[in-house]
Order: structure tokens, then C-alpha cells, then sequence
């Protein structure tokens, strides 16, 4: 099964302290000599459905209960291997880490009285909130850079021979096109910043009018939204398109509009949002040949054959390590 690579951003909101004096707490999972408390996902839980307000997005517990408890179980086995694959982090890496996510969420507020007040609605000050960051970036960091460093070793293993280059171009040659353009406009929703308490299905509500008014008329209307972009984005070369949106434009055509999209975080300050994209017109490129392109094939498969890898790795060190569910 495929592992999700647990980013930063993705895990800041798990708890790091034990539940609070006097609550009654249990061991929900041991991770070779680490463990993972019944506390520690029940406030991951808080703080997600909290920093999902303040977002405005919606918030399915029972699902993100589930791949919080996941997430924890493979990032607890990789933090354990971490002295073996002689893997630490300093100090100033996690407290640059922390500051660079604060500032972005300091950002969205006018005041710091503001940011605090905030804070204390969700029942945590301060200094408790960054507490919480702090242990879960460490581990955060450490989890990376053990992928890293795991990928550098499976790079020098991935030899690719000429006859697969030829086979993987040949099922593959759309994936090569030179000179595919898209001629695009793009509505984007920002999280955060919208008037509204659920943005996926104010997202839905634009695709609804989209499809029943047209692209054009929604756009007039949504122009001057707060939390609304309307953005002409002109030519595009298709490959030079993030993988998601390439796969939300699939068999392009003039007038395509795009299903919402589901646009990931970018950084500490930008929490994403949703985006609906409309192809106003379409040149269809052309497949070069193989030999320009050699290189580049060899690239893809090698990513390919890294993450396989990885995914073959965390398999393999979870059958060898202790994993006990305690319920």
C-alpha cells in the first residue's frame, strides 16, 4: 500500500503532551519502544477541527481520526529507525520551522490581541500552542529526513536499462508532448479567507451555477469576493501543470471546465483552497522523439522506481517492527 509522505503541515496539529491533569488516559498503539496515547489523538483531533474552523473547510472526524491514527503509527516506526540510519535534527532547524508556521498564522489576524484571543477561544495559550508544534515538527523533520535519505540510497539502485526507457516512452507518449499549450482562467477559492463555513461545498455551489449559467456569468459575479480570484492565466504549456491539475484538464478540449479542484497547502502562510479551471482554448502539441526525450524518460522511471521502493521499505519495517493495537 502506497505511503503518504507526512509533511510538516500535515502534522502539526497532532498533540505532543499527555491529556491534561487527572484525565483518564490509555495506550492505544506501541510502535516498537514508542507509543501512541489515547490523548495525543484525541487532541490531534481538537487541534485539526480547530484550525479547520478558523479555515473555514469541513471537518469528517471519523475519517481523520482514522488517517490521523495512521500517520502517527508510520511516523512512530520511522522516528525508531532514525538512530540507525544516523538521522537528527538540530534545535535551530525545528524552531525556524515552528516560526516560519506561527508567522503564517499570526499573518491572518490584524492584531496579535487578536491571534491570542483566537487561541484562547480553542482553549490554548501561547505558549502551550507552540509547545504542541514544536514536538510534532521535530518529529515531522526527522521522518524526512530519513525518506531523504533512504531516496539518495534507493537513486544509486535504480538503473534503468535501455530497452525499459523504450517501453515506458512508448505506453507513455502523451506524457511527452512538447508545445501542448492550454489557454486558461482560473477561479480560485482561498481558505481562510472566503465568507463562508464550508468551503467545499460553497466550492460545489460555483460548479452547480457554472454548469447551469455558464463560466463567464459566474465569474462576473463572484468578481470582488473576498477570498475569490478570478485569474487569466493565458498560454500554459500542459507539462509545465501540477500533476492534479493535469489530471482535472484530462482530454482537453476548448470549453472544458474543470471539476472543483482540491488545491494543498503551499506553505506556512498559504493554506490553499479549492479552484475551478476553464480551458478557453487548446493546441495540441506533438511527441518528439524518443532519443530527444531519452534522458528525460529516464528521470520519470527512476522517480518511479524510488517511491516503489520507499513504499517497499516502510512495508518491510513494519513486519519486522513491534506494532501492537491495544484495542
Amino acid at each position: 500500500m502506497k505511503k503518504t509522505i507526512i509533511t510538516v503541515f500535515c502534522v502539526l496539529f497532532a498533540a505532543a503532551l499527555f491529556a491534561a491533569e487527572g484525565q483518564t488516559d490509555k495506550i492505544l498503539v506501541k510502535v516498537n519502544d514508542e507509543i501512541i496515547l489515547q490523548s495525543e489523538l484525541d487532541e490531534a483531533v481538537e487541534m485539526a477541527e480547530a484550525q479547520a474552523k478558523l479555515a473555514g473547510k469541513p471537518f469528517d472526524e471519523a475519517e481523520f481520526r482514522k488517517t490521523a491514527l495512521e500517520n502517527m503509527v508510520d511516523q512512530k516506526l520511522i522516528i525508531t529507525m532514525a538512530k540507525d540510519e544516523s538521522v537528527a535534527v538540530s534545535d535551530e532547524a525545528v524552531a525556524d520551522k515552528v516560526n516560519e508556521f506561527i508567522d503564517g498564522l499570526r499573518a491572518k489576524f490584524q492584531t496579535e490581541d487578536a491571534f491570542e484571543d483566537a487561541l484562547q477561544k480553542e482553549g490554548l495559550s501561547y505558549t502551550d500552542f507552540r509547545i504542541k508544534i514544536e514536538a510534532q515538527v521535530h518529529d515531522s523533520l526527522i521522518f524526512s529526513k530519513v525518506k531523504q535519505k533512504k531516496q539518495q540510497d534507493f537513486i544509486a539502485k535504480a538503473a534503468v536499462s535501455d530497452a525499459e526507457l523504450k517501453d515506458y516512452f512508448d505506453k507513455n507518449r502523451d506524457a511527452f508532448k512538447v508545445n501542448d499549450q492550454m489557454k486558461l482562467t482560473q477561479i480560485y477559492m482561498a481558505s481562510g479567507e472566503v465568507e463562508t463555513k464550508d468551503l467545499a461545498k460553497y466550492a460545489d455551489d460555483v460548479l452547480a451555477k457554472i454548469k447551469a449559467g455558464g463560466f463567464e456569468s459566474v465569474e462576473a459575479e463572484l468578481k470582488g469576493k473576498k477570498g475569490v480570484s478570478i485569474n487569466d492565466l493565458g498560454w500554459v504549456q500542459t507539462d509545465t501543470l501540477s500533476k492534479i491539475i493535469r489530471d482535472a484538464l484530462k482530454d482537453p478540449k476548448k470549453g472544458k471546465v474543470s471539476d472543483v479542484i482540491e488545491t494543498p497547502p503551499s506553505s506556512a502562510s498559504d493554506e490553499g483552497g479549492y479552484q475551478i479551471i476553464k480551458i478557453n482554448d487548446y493546441k495540441s502539441g506533438q511527441v518528439p522523439d524518443f532519443a530527444d526525450v531519452k534522458e528525460k524518460v529516464r528521470v520519470k522511471i527512476i522517480e518511479e522506481k524510488v517511491d516503489e521502493m520507499w513504499n517497499d521499505w516502510v512495508d518491510n519495517a513494519k513486519k519486522k517492527a513491534y506494532i501492537s493495537y491495544m484495542e
